[in-house]
């Protein structure tokens, strides 16, 4: 079954360029791509995708310091700030 979509340009030349790098055809990466999105399942422990902050692991790992909002200069920029 054939399905088209429309994509802004710049993602189409992204999605292009990194099938290409992939040795894979456009649809086929595509197809790739999509099955693998549906099938990722959140962790019970994951942040909802709809803020990226938090579903970003590799920078947010806890809640961090309970008291960062009055002191986030030095979390942020050491005891010189």
């Amino acid at each position: 079954m054939d399905t088209k979509i429309s994509l802004p340009s710049d993602l189409k030349t992204k999605i292009e360029r990194e099938a290409n790098a992939r040795g894979m055809s456009l649809p086929d990466f595509v197809r790739e791509s999509l099955e693998w999105a549906v099938t990722q399942k959140p962790s019970v422990t994951q942040k909802p995708l709809s803020d990226l902050l938090f579903a970003d692991t590799a920078v947010y790992r806890d809640e961090g310091p309970s008291d960062f909002a009055s002191n986030h200069d030095d979390y942020l920029y050491g005891d010189a700030s």
